[in-house]
């Protein structure tokens, strides 16, 4: 029944327009202007001999009472320009501005998010351009291809959204993290070229490895300006005079009592034992040993990491026999049962 109303409503319009520019017009004029497919002619011979364009209604025109001859027997002739408009562009705008205004910040943020994340992933995407890295590069697609995926569908979950920003703020940080490390240890600035390279692989390794060798130690290109941060944060946590205006001091005494260590006051001691050795008998495969601990001023702690050989040997004879389901010791009276790895049992023998 809507839609036969707004059907009706739409065919008004053009009727009124049709009778008010057209005066004496009937209801086949209007379907042959409005709806020419409905208006079928054919040709026909009159009485005196001459072929003749004849129209009539189609089928569905000529059903009574249906929706178009309703609408242009209810029509009255008013021309285009003195009619209500079907669709008030300004009445709706004023609706949507309406329902802005009503929207509380967390509603509208909502709805811009998904042209906020795309605005986000195409500035890290811009960003990352400038430093090339490459685990950032497969992070991007990632949250491309996910992004693509969650945004697809009208109402995404929360929780997926808090995902993707989570992702692309990670981003952010790895490239932040890259430009300073470049800047702290002055990659643009190298003039020798060995040296710039020897930087750009060692920022290049601190951003993509938990740990990363100095080559060179605190005499090579990344140990030196390393050595140089830890003095001037040290300098600046004590409050120390600069390096220049301690060469200016007169005595030795006064250098040494306003100088400032190079590095900081070491938090603990780390011990790391490595070792192959093999077990549990000699003759077993040499296997990787390991042994760490630490000390502290108010802890000790110290951990292990044996590893030892699943293969087991029995001797007949005086020869070993390798066997993986039980161990023969030499020890008479005595036997050794293995039950699963890790277990043993022990007995006495018949």
């Amino acid at each position: 029944m809507a839609v036969m109303t707004v059907m009706e409503s739409v065919l008004r319009g053009p009727a009124k327009a049709l009778g008010a520019a057209n005066p004496g017009c009937c209801l086949e004029d209007f379907v042959r202007w409005y709806s020419p497919r409905d208006y079928i002619e054919e040709e026909v011979i009159d009485e005196k001999g001459n072929t003749v364009l004849k129209g009539e209604l189609s089928a569905r025109m000529k059903i009574p009472s249906n929706t178009w001859v309703e609408a242009w027997e209810t029509a009255k002739p008013v021309p285009a320009r003195r009619q209500r408009r079907l669709f008030d562009d300004t009445r709706e705008a004023e609706k949507v501005l309406h329902y802005l205004a009503m929207q509380k910040p967390a509603d509208l943020a909502r709805h811009l998010l998904p042209c906020v994340i795309h605005a986000a992933v195409l500035k890290v995407k811009e960003e990352e351009s400038l430093e090339n890295i490459s685990s950032v590069k497969k992070i991007i697609k990632q949250i491309i291809s996910h992004s693509s995926k969650v945004l697809h569908f009208p109402n995404p979950e929360d929780k997926k959204l808090e995902e993707i920003i989570h992702q692309i703020t990670n981003v952010e940080a790895l490239i932040a993290r890259a430009r300073s490390l470049k800047a702290k240890f002055g990659t643009e600035k190298c003039e020798q070229e060995e040296e710039k390279e020897d930087l750009e692989r060692f920022v290049s390794c601190l951003l993509e490895q938990p740990e990363v060798l100095v080559v060179g130690a605190g005499r090579g290109h990344a140990g030196r300006i390393i050595h140089k941060l830890f003095v001037n944060a040290q300098r600046a946590a004590a409050m120390a005079p600069p390096e220049e205006e301690l060469k200016r001091m007169g005595s030795a005494e006064e250098r040494r009592q306003n100088s400032v260590s190079d590095f900081p006051p070491p938090a603990g001691r780390e011990l790391i034992l490595r070792t192959t050795v093999p077990r549990p008998a000699p003759y077993s495969r040499a296997l990787p040993q390991r042994m760490y601990s630490v000390l502290t001023k108010e802890d000790f702690r110290l951990a292990g990491a044996f590893s030892s050989d699943t293969s087991f040997f029995y001797f007949f004879l005086g020869h070993p026999i390798v066997t993986s389901k039980a161990v023969l010791t030499p020890s008479v009276g005595r036997r050794l049962c293995w039950s699963e790895p890790g277990r043993h049992e022990e007995g006495l023998s018949s």
